[in-house]
């Protein structure tokens, strides 16, 4: 034995005696074999995803920003840096360089959140703890309060964690919380009324539909992504204890947050052949159409606004969920996120999605339109804005319709159709193609079912539909521009879905491409492209074309009879510009029984030999409104 093996075995025989005879020693030594034989368990655990799968690659698109010009330092967590980075132009200021930054170009407005290690770190519990709030975010406030610079804290941690950030919440010109319960707990202990209520949001450049190329949706059938809490949130604990074991018979996958990290957090052994590993933000985001379905959880069940942060992020998505009870969600989501409270309802109400795809869709397209319509960061942020009094510009979305008409029987159809369309502003350009319209009866019609803004361009028998459009194009106030047919059936949310998608897509036009036909010789109804929904492609149906109205100008239609929406559509793509095709629902395109009369000329057996399924007969309307 060498003399150095000799002195570590001495060594090792001394740490073990002292170990059986001193209380101390004793101790510290079962804290370390537990931390050891702890990590060997950790490592144990898939902390990579499992090999077989496969999810869509994250994107996150560069600008533009909502509000560009508008500089606003920021001091965020992760999820909320990514969140507001697109309604402003953001900087993230470190204790090391804020004045050189604040100095070198003024912020109009320093905006916090309530965060553990903000800016990727560098301002880590200078909020909370012994030290918190820091010296250096004290210093930059003063800064900001001397040069004019409106400051807002932004506390997401509430309710438990009101007390943690209260101090820190006291140098801030305003502040804002995610639960309307503890307003007036802030207006005690601050003594001013600057508090106000901003729930969590969604950012649809980064929660969104979009399919990716190439990528089968829903191939996988339930997913989970966060933490097991063993020792604390006893409510959130029953209400996955209520779920997971349901969705376990339908396939379940497990994205565990805390994977491989304290074992208070990590899931129960029945729920560990579940877990597929963790993901980052960005690509957990990514992997939304992978999945037929989301289950959430909620640690705060009590307040009447604090919902979990991923229930306004799936929505935006279109990625149907199914959550545990939090008296928050009601009053926000109304039915369109099912609330399960006990085992037996989560047999039902899974079940019940994971059996019927329509009702998914349906669902989650309803979710969708609540959160875009007043629940995105877009709206949070002229909010604050407001409260602060910084100028807030409106935005103007105002949609031309634009219908070509041969048909004077069609007339009253249309500008029904159009009225009826919830858009808040729209333009109908009324374009009659070879005959006179009397246009006082025709205002006089408009007024009675609500329709304030018509246009009527008389157009001679003689020109063809692309050169129609063109003066349709130039007439147009609104800032797009709706290509839409006479005889076609248009929902009420029809307008107002689509433009939406401006919003989350990066295209130059959008429509349907998956899309309903009714054959009325025979009353069939079609799904025509089904697999087409929330991708870029290139077509739409041709009366389903919305655009900006600028870029209808710019691209201009063809002087042609036919083909008019395809030669523009191949024009727009030679450009670089990209076209979206959204979901199915809200149009259906009706064909009489025989071809003349339509500009694609096509007989109904034809139509039923190219890519389409046969739904059923019977009224289509009620099957394709949503």
């Amino acid at each position: 034995m060498t003399e150095a093996v000799t002195k570590q075995v001495t060594r090792i025989r001394r740490a073990l005696v002292k170990a059986a005879t001193d209380p101390t020693e004793r101790a510290r030594y079962l804290r370390t074999a537990r931390s050891k034989t702890t990590t060997r368990v950790k490592q144990a655990l898939p902390r990579k995803l499992r090999g077989d799968l496969e999810l869509p690659a994250a994107h996150l698109p560069d600008g533009p920003v909502n509000r560009p010009g508008l500089r606003v330092a920021v001091l965020l967590d992760p999820f909320s840096e990514l969140a507001f980075r697109y309604e402003w132009d953001q900087v993230a200021p470190t204790p090391a360089n804020w004045r050189s930054e604040f100095t070198a170009r003024r912020p109009d407005l320093f905006f916090a959140e309530s965060a553990w290690r903000g800016n990727d770190g560098s301002w880590r519990l200078a909020m909370t703890g012994s030290s918190g709030p820091s010296q250096d975010l004290r210093d930059l406030l003063d800064w900001c309060r001397e040069h004019g610079v409106p400051t807002v804290f932004w506390n997401k941690e509430d309710p438990p964690n009101y007390d943690r950030f209260i101090a820190t919440a006291r140098l801030f010109d305003h502040v804002f919380t995610v639960d309307a319960d503890r307003l007036p707990d802030y207006r005690r202990d601050l003594g001013h009324d600057r508090v106000q209520l901003l729930p969590f949001g969604a950012q649809p450049r980064v929660h969104t539909p979009v399919r990716p190329k190439g990528f089968e949706p829903h191939r996988y059938d339930i997913a989970f992504a966060g933490s097991y809490f063993r020792d604390k949130h006893p409510e959130r604990r029953e209400q996955m204890d209520a779920m997971l074991p349901v969705a376990q018979k339908y396939g379940l996958h497990i994205f565990s947050r805390m994977q491989g990290e304290d074992e208070r957090y990590q899931f129960p052994t029945q729920f560990q052949k579940n877990i597929v590993g963790t993901l980052p933000y960005p690509q957990m985001l990514a992997a939304a159409p992978a999945y037929k379905l989301f289950l959430n959880v909620n640690s705060v069940t009590l307040s009447p606004t604090m919902c979990a942060r991923r229930l306004f992020e799936l929505s935006a998505a279109q990625a149907p969920i199914v959550s545990g009870p939090a008296a928050s969600i009601e009053p926000v989501f109304g039915d369109t996120v099912p609330v399960v409270t006990d085992r037996a309802e989560a047999e039902t109400r899974i079940g019940v999605l994971m059996r019927h795809p329509e009702l998914r869709d349906r669902q989650a397209l309803l979710a969708h339109r609540r959160v875009f319509a007043g629940h995105l960061y877009r709206h949070r942020v002229d909010q604050v804005l407001e409260t602060v009094g910084l100028p807030v510009q409106p935005r103007r979305r105002r949609i031309s319709a634009v219908v070509p008409t041969m048909r004077p029987d069609q007339v009253d159809h249309v500008l029904a159709t159009v009225a009826a369309q919830v858009h808040p502003d729209v333009e109908l350009v009324l374009l009659t193609h070879g005959f006179a319209a009397d246009e006082p009866a025709l205002r006089a019609r408009a007024e009675e079912l609500g329709l304030e803004h018509l246009v009527v361009r008389e157009i001679d028998a003689a020109v063809t539909l692309g050169a129609m459009m063109n003066v349709g194009a130039e007439a147009a106030s609104g800032d797009y521009l709706a290509k839409m047919d006479d005889d076609n059936h248009y929902a009420p949310h029809y307008l107002s879905d689509l433009v939406n998608a401006f919003d989350y897509s990066e295209a130059q036009v959008v429509g349907k491409w998956a899309h309903f036909v009714h054959l009325r010789s025979t009353g069939a109804t079609l799904l025509r492209f089904g697999h087409k929904e929330h991708r870029y492609v290139d077509l739409v149906q041709g009366g389903t074309l919305l655009m900006p109205v600028d870029v209808a100008r710019e691209v201009g239609f063809k002087d042609l009879p036919r083909r008019v929406d395809t030669t523009f559509l191949d024009k727009v793509r030679a450009r670089g510009g990209r076209v979206y095709s959204a979901d199915r629902f809200n149009f259906v395109s009706v064909r009489e029984g025989s071809p003349d009369g339509h500009t694609w000329s096509i007989t109904d057996d034809q139509v039923l030999t190219r890519s389409s399924q046969l739904l059923f007969f019977g009224d289509p309307l009620a099957h394709a409104t949503v």
